[in-house]
């Protein structure tokens, strides 16, 4: 039933106001919108691309814009073109997509990740794979869409990031937390039961003491002080600074619900 009503809101929405929607040849996976390539280049990346695409199970997608006056933003025009367009491998529609935006005279990079590319691309990945990319900035756009493909390929074949390792994603693409069995607390409390039990018992039943001390055998009413010295030595006093906890990320994926309400990994950058 859900997939079916996103069917029906991609028809409608396909004959409102997005762009492109189902008017796309989604074998071609080049869409250089924004002239930034030679048709060369684009036969050379697209062979780079279709065995990415064989190798991992995955879709890839290139594409650019000089014209992005409509999404808003960098992030919402990429993830519309992915879901309005249908692309995407399996139920889940696994897959990652690049748009290089030059509406603006600038470069504002995005990558969007869907279904099981989002656990492959956690955050650090894609922060890397956009490293890589605006280090190629200085050589052409054709040098920055390989630096995507092979830094994309590389963390594929290295598979589910580590960040990622307790999260899933469920039949309908949802970035979910695994449920996991409590072994360590059944563990502690399986150790601290017994324990404690025995504790008890023992403070019940605790054996005499011998007396060590002299006081003991002291009647302190017996004894009267008649003077009484505080004698002040010495003092010394130490300070040691504790750092401030500062927090900090910790790792995996952030997520992004589209405007068709799919979720989306990703990330980008201005170069």
């Amino acid at each position: 039933m859900k997939k079916i009503i996103y069917s029906i809101i991609i028809f409608v929405l396909s004959l409102c106001f997005i762009p492109n929607v189902l008017a796309l040849d989604t074998s071609l996976k080049i869409y250089d919108d924004a002239n930034l390539l030679t048709p060369e280049e684009e036969a050379n990346l697209k062979l780079k691309i279709d065995a990415f695409i064989e190798e991992y199970k995955m879709d890839m997608v290139l594409v650019t814009t000089s014209d992005n006056s409509s999404s808003g933003s960098t992030k919402h025009y990429a993830q519309d073109f992915y879901d309005y367009n249908g692309f995407g491998m399996g139920d889940t529609r696994d897959g990652i997509l690049i748009l290089i935006d030059r509406t603006y005279g600038y470069n504002d990079l995005w990558i969007t990740t869907t279904g099981e590319a989002i656990l492959i691309y956690d955050d650090n990945r894609i922060n890397s794979i956009l490293d890589d990319m605006v280090d190629q900035k200085p050589y052409g756009y054709y040098s920055m869409f390989e630096a995507f493909i092979d830094s994309s390929s590389a963390y594929a074949l290295n598979g589910v990031a580590p960040s990622n390792k307790d999260y899933y994603i469920d039949e309908d693409g949802n970035y979910l937390r695994k449920r996991t069995f409590p072994w360590i607390w059944i563990t502690i409390l399986t150790l601290a039961v017994p324990s404690i039990v025995v504790g008890i018992l023992m403070a019940k039943n605790k054996m005499i003491k011998k007396a060590t001390q002299a006081t003991a055998y002291l009647d302190q009413n017996s004894i009267e002080y008649t003077r009484k010295e505080d004698r002040f030595i010495t003092t010394h006093t130490s300070s040691t600074y504790i750092p401030r906890n500062t927090g900090g990320s910790g790792g995996g994926s952030s997520i992004h619900s589209s405007h068709s309400g799919v979720s989306h990994g990703g990330g980008g950058r201005r170069c």
